[in-house]
């Protein structure tokens, strides 16, 4: 009780009783109002025109969680298979055994009699101008004729009453083969509108068929050329083997045609008048051809009737 009288009269003395009744007061009113509780039923009104529910009921919304079976027709794919799915064509070939022979560019100045032959893969001299690119070659559709039947080989001579016949193969512009049976001598190939060679005839000893190559003319294959591969003007070629024949341009070389000897046969005739007259038989186109070439090594195989056949003049010897 001191303490409380000394402090109100320390208060009275200070005049600062006005100041400890207002405390007093606080003590009292703030628990008081802090005690009161805030309406709940307070509701917030639309601000604006937005539209709110009016109550009015709205339609049931059905959920089905069952969901719906569907069939698909065909049957099930895997999924990890691509479904890019390549298909593999078959196609056809015709397989052939003969062999292909591939053309080449060959060209050279005028040619000599030479008495060396090797394969020929060449033609006979064409005026052409120079040019510092290479000529680019044109590769032909490889048309190669069927192997032919193996026939009999003709007899090394011909009796009084025989004479040669030459069964040749050829292709067309359509690939297709033609064979011509017997081929008449001197027969121009692979025809007279475009003359590229000329059927010379049977070598003596019935072993090879001899073609000159007209200027202009490129051939390839196994056959044997005459000078040489490059400047080739007279081919030999036995039966079973296929050569190439090409047309030569300015550009290079285009293939025109495939060709083969079937068969190389004696033929018997009833008189020797029949035999010498069938002997004597050639194309006119072809002679007028050879009459006025420039073929210098056809003069090295002429063809002699009396023999049957082409005889090659650099086997002759002179003396004794």
């Amino acid at each position: 009780m001191n303490a409380l009288t000394n402090l109100i009269k320390e208060l009275r003395e200070r005049k600062l009783w006005p100041i400890a009744i207002g405390l007093i007061v606080a003590l009292v009113a703030v628990p008081v109002l802090l005690s009161k509780q805030a309406p709940t039923n307070l509701v917030t009104q639309p601000t604006g025109g937005l539209p709110y529910s009016t109550g009015t009921a709205l339609p049931a919304i059905s959920i089905k969680t069952t969901p719906a079976a569907s069939k698909l027709a065909g049957s099930g794919r895997n999924p990890f298979t691509p479904q890019d799915v390549a298909t593999t064509a078959t196609t056809t070939t015709t397989t052939t055994t003969s062999t292909t022979a591939s053309p080449s560019t060959g060209a050279s100045t005028g040619s000599t009699g030479s008495s060396t032959s090797s394969p020929s893969s060449g033609g006979s001299t064409t005026p052409s101008t120079q040019s510092s690119t290479p000529p680019a070659t044109t590769t032909p559709q490889t048309l190669t004729p069927p192997t032919p039947t193996p026939a009999p080989p003709a007899p090394a001579g011909l009796t009084a009453k025989q004479s040669y016949e030459v069964s040749l193969a050829i292709t067309d512009s359509n690939g297709g083969v033609n064979t011509i049976d017997p081929l008449e001598r001197l027969s121009v190939l692979p025809g007279v509108q475009q003359p590229l060679l000329v059927e010379l005839g049977v070598l003596q000893g019935g072993k090879q068929v001899l073609f000159a190559i007209e200027p202009g003319a490129a051939v390839s294959g196994p056959g044997t050329c005459t000078p040489g591969p490059i400047d080739c003007e007279v081919l030999s070629l036995s039966p079973g083997q296929t050569e190439g024949v090409s047309k030569q341009t300015a550009t290079g070389t285009t293939g025109v045609a495939e060709f083969a000897v079937n068969a190389i046969s004696a033929v018997d005739h009833p008189t020797v008048a029949a035999a010498d007259q069938a002997r004597r038989k050639a194309s006119e186109a072809g002679r007028e051809l050879l009459a006025n070439t420039t073929l210098g090594a056809v003069s090295l195989f002429p063809y002699d009737p009396n023999v049957g056949a082409v005889v090659d003049l650099r086997n002759l010897t002179v003396g004794g």
